[in-house]
This record gives structure tokens, sequence and C-alpha cells, in this order.
């Protein structure tokens, strides 16, 4: 699980993985919300359509969120082979840190995450959203504690990820 604040680097990193290794499966946990209002929601409709049965050995079948819809799109099988790396906020909230082998929390300062999202091809569509967002995900970490809990913090310089000392 690669969690974090938005703009912190999950989907870079998530990304670096795939690229060492192409049997890395990425999933983002964004498929999972429901909608710009439902960050909560996430985390157990990931654990429940996507790890639980990855866990026991079957093809999930996945029910996402169609952004473009504003609605829960109908099911579909959602093949995983080798590591699965779920990512995005919220990833490492209780009901999938259960789950997990390993989790990870992608530190920013808030500086650089806001620039790192006026930055992104979806800024225009993702703007009217972020504030609302952002308490969103700062209710989630607080209320699970999420960076104190994962299993390591990390942070990017340049293009290396470290270990985060804060």
């Amino acid at each position: 699980m690669i969690d974090g604040f938005s703009g912190a680097g999950k989907t870079t990193l998530a990304r670096a993985l795939r690229r060492a290794d192409p049997e890395v499966t990425v999933q983002s946990i964004e498929a999972f919300y429901l909608g710009w209002d439902g960050l909560a929601a996430g985390p157990r409709r990931a654990a429940e359509q996507l790890l639980e049965p990855v866990r026991r050995g079957e093809v999930p079948e996945v029910s996402p969120w169609d952004w473009r819809r504003d609605e829960v799109a109908p099911a579909r099988r959602r093949a995983v082979s080798g590591l699965l790396v779920l990512e995005g906020v919220g990833s490492a909230a209780r009901p999938l840190r259960d789950l997990a082998s390993l989790s990870v929390w992608v530190d920013a300062p808030a500086a650089t995450r806001d620039a790192r999202l006026r930055e992104r091809d979806d800024w225009a569509g993702y703007a009217p959203h972020r504030a609302a967002f952002e308490r969103q995900e700062q209710a989630l970490a607080a209320a699970e504690h999420t960076r104190d809990a994962v299993d390591v913090v990390v942070t990017q310089v340049g293009p290396e990820w470290v270990r985060s000392v804060t």
C-alpha cells in the first residue's frame, strides 16, 4: 500500500515500482472512492472487492467509480499478477493495512504537494474539489493515524526515494 496526501508522489513511486518489475500490478484506490465526497468509503470497498478476493486466490470483481458519469460502474473482473500495489489517498487505512504485507506513507511538504497538483494534466477537473478533498484526506489520516501506523515513511529527493526523518 502506498498512501500519502494528494501530490505527495504516490503514483510516481508506484510507477517506478512497475518500471522496475513488469509483473507488478498497480491499482489506484481512486476506483473505489464514491466520488469526490466519497474518500472514506474507498478503503473498505477496496478491501472487500480487491484485496480479500486476491487473498483467497480469486480474480476480483470490482465495481469502480465512473468519474465521468458520477456513479458506480458495473462490476468487472480485475486480473492481478505478481505483486499488487494499491496506491492513493487512504491506501494504508486500517481495512487495507490489515491485509497488506507492506504499507508506505509518501511524505512531501504542503507547498511541494500543491505545486505538483497544479502541474498535473487533470488539475482543471480536480481544482474545484481540492479544498473539500483535502479536508477528507486530512480527516481520514487523523482518524486512522495512518502515517504513524505504516511500515515505512519515504520522501522523494531528486530522483531517489529515501526514508523520511521527520
